[in-house]
């Protein structure tokens, strides 16, 4: 199962370097960031989807709070 995010941001490129670092992937899940004009683009692959709504979940809580601090 693969989900494909937009998030769409003024700050995508800052967002992408420091989320990036903390990527493990593994042979369950992968997860790549990409930038795209003013969205950031966030690909979720893996085979549970309970994992992966929790790591979605993750990621836009966090982008969420460092939208509301800038």
């Amino acid at each position: 199962m693969k989900i494909v995010i937009y998030v769409d941001t003024k700050y995508a490129d800052i967002f992408k370097k420091s989320l990036s670092p903390d990527i493990q992937n593994n042979k369950d899940i992968r997860i790549k960031f990409k930038v795209n004009k003013k969205n950031l683009v966030i690909e979720v692959e893996g085979k549970s989807p309970n994992k992966i709504k929790g790591i979605i979940n993750s990621y836009l809580t966090l982008i969420n709070v460092i939208n509301e601090l800038v």
